[in-house]
């Protein structure tokens, strides 16, 4: 045996010892001590007292006397021991009773039972623990509401922007809305009012679970404040929070037995957009937790509608201002038109009158330095009327009218080419000219005003144009190896290119598509116009 088992053995006994239960450690200490005081006092009489006695007594009677006093003090150790098992377990009972209880408690705590309390028997130390205990397990059960009711606020608000998130129509997102509050309450019965804030007009948003018996009260399209709600939603007395209130307009007695719902306000942003009502079940009281729930909630579906409410007034005025560069575009193409033919019917027929006559008046010119001015002259006319024809083709191009743009496209980037070092390219796929006539407008007037700032601005030496088709797609990509520039930079030069910029981004939006651009310093410029195809073309 080494001295490292050796050192193991009073380790071993003190657990031992210490693994007895209670009972057997307060039986065993008294017991112990019975006979401990037993046995000494049997020793003392066997040794110490006959010392004293054979002063007094002869021998023989000393020897009576003292197995007289043994069988004496056995029984009394005897008695003793049994007295004290009587106490010992009297004892027992005392302190291991509570010690018991506390040991079943805190079982019954552990498998989830936080209704279980120990019992206070004494106002003992014991007692102290079981009453701290008792403390802790309150302590608990509350901090175990206050995580469900975190835990339950936090699921229908992630179901709400679940919600939100997954539909587009403020409508169908209020359905879902209302429809997760009505489970997480344990409701039965909800429905929404939305306030137009312009004009002061209520219209049944959404509904859930509404019973037959309130069709009549509740689904109907309002055109004012219908019920007090709405009213105090209108005059500010409508408190900001969630809150019960009686409800006027369901069927019901009058006082207290009128039915109630809470009412959650939907405002935001100093705009009152209209209420959330849940329809409250009789002797159903709804707890504060749930309230501020609700509140909080409201909130969210306040934020929500009044986003809803944004995007509808920007897509109203983006229609708006839609429609208003279509009515621009149009009348600028009207007035290019009119102008083409006051030009050609009305200067070109007069600049012609004129040619004729002046060339009628070098004929019957005496001299030849007057028929050297006139024809001089001529010459001015000529030019002139080769201008007029020029500019009232640009205003409206009859190559695109008679033959389609394909062919339009490349007779403009021939002339625009013509008196221009640049290195012209035309590439195209497309044999129809059965292309919309508003599609061939905005391509055309596109390329006129890319290929303008090719000439102007670009110090290109090679520009291509391609036209292209891929399905309902029209595509158009106009590239050069010029200069490039900053697009996101505005210069005294580069400020009429931006200009053109959004005179061509506006046209590709009023047909629906885009326009791409890809530029900068030194790498030369890149325009892809996307135009997408109105239904019932073949691709």
């Amino acid at each position: 045996m080494n001295i490292h088992t050796l050192r193991r053995i009073p380790n071993w006994f003190y657990n031992l010892v210490i693994s007895v239960p209670v009972r057997i450690k307060i039986a065993g200490i008294i017991l112990m001590t019975v006979l401990t005081l037993g046995l000494t006092l049997n020793y003392w009489v066997t040794t110490g007292l006959s010392d004293w006695l054979s002063y007094l007594l002869t021998d023989v009677r000393v020897e009576a006397a003292m197995r007289a006093g043994n069988r004496s003090v056995l029984l009394i150790t005897i008695l003793a021991a049994a007295g004290s098992l009587v106490i010992a377990s009297f004892l027992t009972f005392l302190l291991t009773r509570p010690l018991v209880d506390l040991r079943d408690m805190a079982l019954k705590v552990a498998e989830g039972n936080l209704d279980a309390r120990a019992t206070v028997w004494a106002k003992d130390e014991i007692g102290e623990v079981a009453l701290a205990i008792n403390t802790m397990t309150d302590h608990l059960l509350r901090t175990q509401d206050d995580l469900a009711q975190t835990n339950r606020r936090l699921a229908a608000t992630n179901r709400i922007m679940m919600a939100a998130e997954r539909e587009h129509e403020v409508h169908d997102v209020l359905y879902a809305i209302l429809q997760n509050i009505v489970q997480v309450m344990n409701l039965e019965t909800g429905w929404v009012y939305l306030r137009d804030p312009e004009r002061d007009l209520y219209h049944l948003a959404s509904w859930y679970g509404v019973p037959p018996t309130l069709e009549n009260s509740l689904l109907y399209e309002g055109r004012t404040a219908g019920c007090s709600c709405q009213e105090a939603l209108v005059d500010g007395s409508l408190p900001t929070n969630a809150h019960i209130r009686h409800c006027n307009r369901l069927p019901g007695g009058n006082g207290r037995s009128q039915p109630q719902h809470i009412t959650i306000p939907i405002e935001a942003r100093g705009q009152k957009y209209g209420v959330v009502n849940l329809l409250c079940r009789p002797n159903h009281p709804v707890a504060a937790a749930d309230m501020e729930m609700l509140s909080t909630i409201g909130t969210q579906i306040s934020e929500i509608v009044a986003n809803a409410w944004l995007r509808l007034k920007l897509a109203e005025k983006e229609q708006a201002r839609q429609m208003l560069l279509e009515s621009l575009v149009e009348a600028q193409e009207e007035e290019r038109g009119r102008l083409a033919r006051e030009l050609h019917d009305g200067a070109g027929q007069m600049l012609t009158t004129l040619l004729v006559r002046i060339k009628t008046l070098e004929k019957e010119c005496p001299t030849g330095s007057m028929q050297n001015g006139l024809q001089s002259l001529l010459d001015m006319v000529s030019e002139t009327i080769e201008q007029v024809r020029e500019l009232s083709y640009r205003l409206r191009p009859a190559a695109l009218e008679e033959f389609g743009l394909p062919v339009a496209l490349g007779i403009l980037v021939d002339e625009m080419m013509v008196d221009s070092p640049i290195a012209a390219r035309y590439l195209t796929d497309l044999m129809d000219d059965n292309l919309p006539p508003e599609i061939e407008v905005t391509l055309y007037r596109i390329a006129q005003e890319a290929l303008t700032n090719v000439v102007r601005h670009a110090q290109a030496s090679t520009v291509q144009v391609a036209l292209s088709q891929e399905n309902q797609v029209i595509l158009m990509r106009i590239q050069d190896d010029g200069c490039g520039f900053d697009p996101h930079g505005v210069t005294a030069v580069s400020e009429q290119r931006h200009l053109g910029l959004i005179s061509m981004r506006e046209r590709a939006a009023i047909a629906g598509g885009s326009l791409i651009l890809e530029t900068e310093p030194g790498t030369g410029t890149s325009l892809l116009i996307r135009l997408p195809l109105p239904e019932g073309i073949p691709a």
